[in-house]
């Protein structure tokens, strides 16, 4: 029998040190990874969060890790901002990707919620296009938000 304080994935424990504090800290840290490292694995954290026992803690864990995911994402927009001077040919080809997909077709909130482009694409013409780092982020997280729920 597992004690009810404990949070279990798919019937199984994760120990003494599984706390409800310890898996919000863990959400935050893997959200920024995720949104940091373009690989698409935030979905599939999201899927785990939803697997979750007690299920109280679900919401908390998909709102704090869409927290966690945007400001990841902020690296992205902030490597935008100084696009004229960015020399590294990956980088640089990200970063031509990123604005021309917001001079043509500035939709922030829909990247956000598909997915398409990628996003962080789409955080990097958000900040060559120099989106207000509010805007960015309300709409980035309610668009997030919705679409690892919807996962």
């Amino acid at each position: 029998m597992v004690p009810s304080n404990q949070i279990q994935l798919f019937g199984y424990g994760f120990g003494d040190f599984s706390t409800p504090q310890a898996a919000l800290v863990s959400a935050v840290l893997l959200g920024f990874l995720m949104g940091a490292v373009p690989v698409g694995a935030a979905e599939v954290l999201s899927l785990l969060i939803a697997g979750l026992e007690p299920r109280s803690i679900v919401v908390p864990l998909l709102l704090v890790m869409t927290a966690g995911h945007v400001l990841g994402k902020l690296l992205w927009y902030w490597a935008g901002t100084p696009h004229h001077r960015i020399r590294q040919p990956w980088l640089r080809r990200q970063v031509d990707a990123g604005e021309r997909f917001m001079r043509v077709r500035p939709r922030l909130g829909l990247g956000a919620l598909v997915s398409l482009p990628p996003f962080h694409v789409t955080a990097i013409g958000a900040g060559v296009i120099r989106t207000s780092l509010l805007v960015f982020v309300l709409v980035a997280y309610a668009g997030r938000a919705v679409r690892f729920a919807a996962i």
